[in-house]
């Protein structure tokens, strides 16, 4: 049973800030950030602004029987857990196994169990440890007074995992396979990299947090991954037994100008192309709930509603359901994993030819970090708009993708993808060589 202290904070975003890169003392950290302040997610389920997680007491790391393995490892220690699932998990649910190019070399499930749990809501400071209060009061203080080498983010040079003519040629192919009926909808992705670099994660995660101000932030790190991530999307939630998900599908670009702004928000909104591609994947969510809810509890919330956030216009629609009493969470994980909003319809195909076209293994990308509370609650986002670091082999990836239906042109395709990357891209002065 782990003590709980409760601190007042003087500035909740000054501590936030020491908070990251006090990171770099330890390496197992997981910071979960809502950008409550800033940002416009639907139907909010944050009980908090931000999370952290750090100092292991124990580890897991799988690549096989890895959701069983999750089971066990909460069943035996009953306490916190943060980590992330790989998109790659999908390879021990649905029998597959993807021959792309794997440099970032991660682990299909990774968590700890932390020295240390701060919740953060206004300014309050929730501290949940096995410590003393002296000992914790110590820390705080450590924290509230560390002195943060806060740097300039350095240019970084990204190269394209793929060519842009290759990338139009491939979703020709792509529409083919939807032409002749063998899938709906599919979500291509595409790779940006560097091979050879060294980077401070927490200072990139610390700058483009406060651009992007996304509300599934994560900084995320372990014996071999840096993850910083700016998601705007939730893959799936639970509290009691009530479970919620919000995929994506849909985006347009913002302007400075608010009259082509409104515009920009409302051509989403009518968009046809959009509605379909999120009509298809809210079917495929509310199909994958269904296998572990009450009969007919599964709801749609909210249909295609349109947000916007920093950067872009984002439909986005709200699946809820309640469990079928003793269903273990991990069944709801493995019945709906991989997310629809990052596969396609129907699922299985749909990761069949995902492996076959994409050029690499996903890794992290399209997979989801979070955590699982000691009563088997959790929060899970879907890891997009995001950038992933092995340091051991100074390996940074920058991943983005998106739906890919009968409609779909391939040029507008490619733009969509390039509209999801620059905010990143401008943030490295990284210029797209587009041959």
């Amino acid at each position: 049973m782990r003590n709980k202290f409760i601190f007042n904070l003087k500035e909740k975003d000054d501590f936030f800030r020491k908070l990251v890169f006090f990171s770099e003392k330890y390496k197992h950290f997981c910071l979960l950030d809502s950008n409550s302040s800033e940002n416009n997610v639907p139907d909010r389920y944050f009980e908090y602004d931000f999370i952290c997680a750090f100092d292991a007491i124990e580890t897991l790391s799988s690549c096989d029987n890895s959701i069983l393995k999750v089971k066990n490892f909460h069943s035996k220690f009953n306490d916190w857990m943060f980590g992330y699932f790989s998109y790659d998990l999908k390879d021990e649910f649905f029998n597959l196994s993807s021959k792309g190019i794997d440099n970032l070399n991660s682990d299909h499930i990774s968590f700890f169990i932390p020295k240390y749990v701060m919740l953060v809501k206004d300014n309050q400071l929730e501290v949940l440890t096995h410590k003393n209060k002296e000992s914790i009061t110590s820390l705080i203080n450590q924290i509230s007074n560390y002195n943060c080498n806060e740097q300039k983010i350095n240019n970084i040079n990204f190269k394209a995992r793929e060519s842009k003519n290759s990338y139009l040629q491939k979703i020709n192919k792509i529409k083919l396979h939807i032409k002749r009926g063998d899938i709906y909808e599919i979500n291509y992705c595409q790779e940006f990299f560097n091979d050879n670099i060294l980077i401070s994660a927490h200072n990139i995660f610390y700058h483009l947090n406060k651009s992007t101000k996304s509300p599934f932030a994560s900084f995320l790190k372990n014996d071999k991954i840096n993850l910083m991530g700016f998601s705007p999307e939730r893959y799936l939630c639970k509290n009691n037994s009530k479970v919620i998900s919000q995929p994506i599908k849909g985006t347009s670009r913002r302007s400075n100008d608010s009259v082509e702004d409104n515009y920009l928000f409302n051509n989403l909104l009518k968009s046809k192309k959009d509605i379909s591609e999120n009509i298809m994947i809210v079917d495929l969510v509310r199909n994958d709930l269904s296998i572990t809810a009450k009969s007919g509890s599964v709801n749609v919330d909210k249909l295609c509603g349109v947000y916007s956030f920093s950067n872009v216009h984002q439909m986005i629609s709200t699946i809820s359901s309640e469990l079928e009493t003793g269903t273990h969470f991990t069944d709801v994980i493995k019945s709906s994993f991989p997310m629809g909003s990052m596969t396609g319809a129907p699922k299985k195909m749909a990761l069949t030819l995902i492996d076959k076209f994409e050029e690499n293994k996903r890794s992290i990308y399209s997979g989801s970090v979070g955590y699982i509370t000691p009563d088997g609650d959790f929060d899970f986002n879907v890891v997009i708009r995001s950038l992933i670091y092995n340091y051991k082999r100074k390996y940074l990836s920058l991943s983005v993708g998106g739906a890919i239906t009968s409609k779909s042109i391939p040029l507008k395709e490619y733009e969509e993808c390039i509209i999801k990357a620059q905010p990143i891209f401008n943030a490295f002065n990284h210029v797209l060589d587009e041959k």
